[in-house]
């Protein structure tokens, strides 16, 4: 599966174990046509930077609970940034850049952390999609966000039960709005 969101998806061989596999789990489900078609993701780089970002989340989130699955949490946070940056590096963004561009995108990335951990403990879904996911769509299809808080709390129930820990996730497919 490639691992690139910005270098055209081409495909680069690493052996990364279950971390990785958890990686690419995400980044293949982020990249399924259903959200930029059905769900009015935005397909461009910020929009899948962010349709991974809440994939990564969805995976991660489950394994903070042990202090297993935290480790491998970070090792599946630092695979998906070693990967960015080699792709920004791809991209041509010189030494001098890519620092400035690394900060931004792990800023962004805990941010939307934090708002998704705050929807699922009960906060606004909506509001935490309009602001990170659809963020750069200047009017947001009420069905496709329906359709998107749905999917996410399908597979926050289906990754929950699973044992991520032996490096395999299976999400549940997006549906049409």
């Amino acid at each position: 599966m490639p691992r690139s969101i910005f270098a055209l998806f081409k495909s680069k061989k690493t052996d990364d174990g279950k971390a990785g596999a958890l990686f690419d789990a995400a980044l293949k489900q982020s990249l399924l046509p259903a959200f930029y078609a059905d769900y009015g993701v935005p397909d461009t780089l910020d929009g899948r930077f962010d349709n991974l970002s809440l994939h990564l989340f969805l995976i991660m989130n489950p394994l903070t609970a042990t202090k297993d699955g935290q480790a491998l949490s970070q090792d599946i946070f630092d695979i998906a940034f070693r990967y960015m940056e080699k792709d920004l590096r791809e991209a041509g963004i010189g030494d001098m850049g890519v620092p400035k561009h690394m900060k931004r995108m792990m800023k962004g990335f805990n941010g939307r952390v934090h708002a998704y951990k705050a929807a699922l403990e009960g906060s606004d879904w909506d509001e935490a999609l309009r602001h990170n996911l659809y963020g750069t769509v200047a009017d947001i299809d009420a069905a496709a966000l329906r359709g998107m808080v749905a999917y996410i709390k399908r597979n926050v129930k289906s990754l929950q039960a699973q044992d991520l820990m032996e490096g395999r996730a299976r999400f549940a497919p997006p549906k049409g709005k």
